[in-house]
């Protein structure tokens, strides 16, 4: 009988476990520069911004790293002479769903490092990637890449009219 108990404690105690884990999804990208490959470029997952994830990219440049849901992380890529990139990936809104999320595959391209008056653009994010329920799928979010250019053109005709 003690036995019995023994087992249905430890069925309970798995099965509770199992269904209380967070579910994860899987980014794959591919680091190009100047129409190659980049072999070594540094990716670095942070939450809120402490390191959570390091990894380098492969011969063919490709790397692939899986995130929780319902998080929100930046993922920074770098490889020495070349300019940093910085991504921003939302996992919200993934908790409750039951079926398999598709991976999600992108591709960055790094230029060669340059001093220019607008160097506070490089510490936000070139795009914002997160889930879309209608579609089921990630995706990257148009909206925000506008937002992004336009406050680009922004600093950059103020930098000008100073200039003047």
């Amino acid at each position: 009988m003690r036995l019995l108990l023994a087992l249905t404690s430890l069925f309970l105690i798995f099965s509770c476990t199992g269904f209380s884990q967070s579910k994860t999804f899987t980014f794959k990208g591919q680091v190009h520069s100047y129409g190659e490959n980049l072999k070594g470029a540094k990716i670095e997952v942070l939450e809120a911004g402490n390191l959570i994830y390091e990894t380098t990219t492969s011969g063919s440049g490709k790397f692939s790293i899986d995130l929780q849901s319902e998080r929100e992380y930046t993922v920074e890529i770098s490889k020495e002479e070349l300019q940093t990139k910085i991504i921003w990936i939302k996992t919200k809104h993934t908790e409750e769903l039951e079926f398999k999320v598709p991976v999600f595959d992108f591709d960055v391209y790094l230029k060669k490092e340059k001093n220019t008056p607008y160097d506070e653009l490089l510490e936000i994010p070139v795009t914002l990637i997160k889930y879309n329920p209608e579609k089921k799928a990630f995706y990257m979010d148009k909206t925000y890449e506008d937002a992004i250019a336009n406050k680009e053109q922004r600093i950059k005709d103020n930098t000008l009219q100073i200039r003047r």
